[in-house]
């Protein structure tokens, strides 16, 4: 029986899931505060496991970008001067060429824009910030779970939901994915309580996250699958004639069309299926990402996810209507499946995040539907939850969870030499990489020196044409003598160049390779290897103005 455990709530039949009509909010009581910062000190203690610390923004491509923008706007807003912000964002993009305000919505950046003021850009600091954000969601989960199944088993969820390496992950790197997970979960809560209470407060606070989960990232559309599906499954389409329904409709529609409008082409050169929706790419990402579901947890904790939702679900709906939230988090879960399906950008784990609570709710109420069918008899019949229980974070440890480990490779240090031992004014530093090492570059001196004084050219945008996601490239020199000239033209004082493993191959890397070894004028002044065991180093060289 998986009946709520609160003193307050009467007995309920066999299979249904009651829910306080009341949001959870951040509690006052010791013991919610308590579960806060449990949550928050095993976020911690991973972090530091992983080596986040330490490491640079080297986990995923866009994490240099999101620091560098996040800076740039936390600059604009302390700035006292009046300026343009298109002026002033040129004008920082000039010094730090690593901005990305457009392809990306502004929320991720504010969010972090604020931080940054009230404690620092530092990355110890930028990394609480994403450790906060895992809590919050630990919290919001666990506020979701006590509704359903009582305060022991809410705490298992949000513990079991922090461990998960997926969740570790973007945990410990600069992205937008835990905060966009946090928006869409509380999005989804909000609307199920619509659904118990029909009051238009509820559905607009749906709308209110809604928009701010797009403005985030384009991801939160799939938020609009929620609605529909919702009123499905528990038989109430009799409320798209309530004008509460409507009451989130404007808020989306002024808050998100706009700015999806102004930026949908930027975006889409993200994109690497196709310009446009397609079949072929939908039928393929259907199935990977279903595998990918299924490795998240693992199979035998996925088992445990599928009967979740048989029994609170797909059983009751063939003789009644579905509890709100049982509903709502299928819905949220097919409709992370299907939107990143159909948009053709890519098959990767960390679009499957957002569907992670939800997946953490089905997994306890299949848990919980066993524990309570297992044929223990007394004195065992009381442990069997807890039983099962052991039985599953066994299987978890076992079989899924792991500890990532994020890699040192020197930019730090080699940041720090050319803004402490170099600290000409006037500098100009050419970076160029074939491993990502250009943002780490930018985003190291970036944090060394928030408001930019020297001028950092990326190889990528000087020496050659390449598009977003490099599957088009053109080297714009041809020989090491051009590239020479184009260093002495835009009087470039140090190039910083590296010989780790490539992720792509540069005609103009192996170019200005060969323009540093070949011309007299160029020394090399500094060379920084990696902490971890990592092949390959960072080399600086200067150049001679003689």
């Amino acid at each position: 029986m998986i009946v709520e455990k609160q003193l307050d709530v009467p007995p309920v039949e066999p299979g249904v899931l009651v829910h306080r009509r009341k949001p959870l909010v951040l509690g006052t009581s010791l013991r919610q505060a308590a579960v806060f910062l449990l949550f928050l000190a095993l976020v911690l203690s991973l972090q530091v496991a992983s080596g986040a610390y330490h490491a640079e923004f080297s986990g995923y491509p866009d994490e240099p970008a999101h620091y560098v923008t996040s800076l740039m706007v936390h600059n604009y807003i302390t700035n006292l001067k009046l300026v343009s912000p298109l002026q002033f964002a040129w004008d920082f993009y000039h010094h730090y060429p690593k901005v990305a305000f457009g392809h990306w919505p502004p929320f991720f950046y504010a969010v972090q824009a604020v931080w940054m003021m009230l404690f620092s850009p530092a990355r110890a600091s930028i990394r609480l910030e994403l450790a906060f954000t895992t809590a919050l969601l630990a919290y919001a989960l666990f506020g979701e779970a006590r509704r359903w199944f009582g305060w022991k088993a809410a705490v298992l969820a949000g513990m079991l939901m922090i461990c998960l390496p997926l969740v570790q992950t973007y945990t410990d790197e600069e992205m937008a994915e835990m905060l966009l997970a946090l928006l869409c979960f509380w999005s989804a809560i909000y609307f199920a309580r619509y659904l118990d209470s029909e009051r238009w407060q509820d559905n607009l606070a749906f709308g209110i996250f809604f928009s701010l989960a797009v403005l985030t990232k384009g991801n939160g559309w799939l938020l609009a699958f929620i609605p529909p599906a919702g009123l499905l499954l528990t038989r109430k389409l009799r409320l798209v004639m309530r004008p509460s329904f409507w009451a989130s409709a404007p808020v989306i529609a002024l808050a998100c069309i706009p700015w999806q409008l102004m930026t949908m082409q930027v975006a889409e050169r993200g994109w690497v299926g196709g310009s446009w929706p397609n079949l072929h790419y939908t039928t393929r990402a259907l199935a990977q990402f279903l595998r990918i579901f299924i490795a998240i947890p693992g199979p035998v904790l996925s088992a445990f996810i599928g009967l979740g939702v048989i029994v609170t679900v797909l059983a009751p709906m063939l003789r009644k209507p579905v509890a709100s939230g049982p509903a709502v988090m299928l819905a949220l879960i097919l409709g992370v499946w299907i939107f990143h399906s159909l948009v053709p950008a890519g098959v990767e784990d960390r679009k499957l995040l957002i569907a992670v609570p939800a997946l953490i709710l089905f997994l306890l109420a299949g848990a919980i539907w066993i524990a309570d069918r297992l044929p223990f008899g007394n004195p065992l019949i009381k442990w069997r939850r807890a039983l099962l229980a052991i039985a599953i974070a066994l299987f978890f440890f076992i079989q899924t969870f792991a500890i990532p480990h994020f890699r040192h490779y020197g930019y730090t240090e080699a940041a720090r030499f050319i803004t402490s031992i170099l600290p000409s004014r006037a500098e100009t530093v050419l970076v160029s990489s074939k491993s990502g090492g250009e943002g780490l570059l930018v985003s190291e001196i970036a944090m060394d020196e928030p408001h930019p004084t020297r001028i950092i050219i990326r190889a990528t945008k000087a020496l050659a044409d390449v598009d977003w996601s490099a599957s088009r490239y053109r080297s714009l020199f041809t020989t090491p003598a051009e590239v020479m000239s184009y260093l002495d033209q835009q009087n470039v004082n140090l190039v910083v160049l590296d010989t780790f493993a490539p992720q792509n191959q540069f005609l103009h890397d192996d170019l200005l390779k060969q323009a540093v070894q070949q011309f007299p004028r160029m020394h090399l002044i500094a060379t920084f290897h990696p902490l971890d065991a990592i092949a390959g180093q960072i080399q600086i060289f200067q150049r001679d103005n003689r």
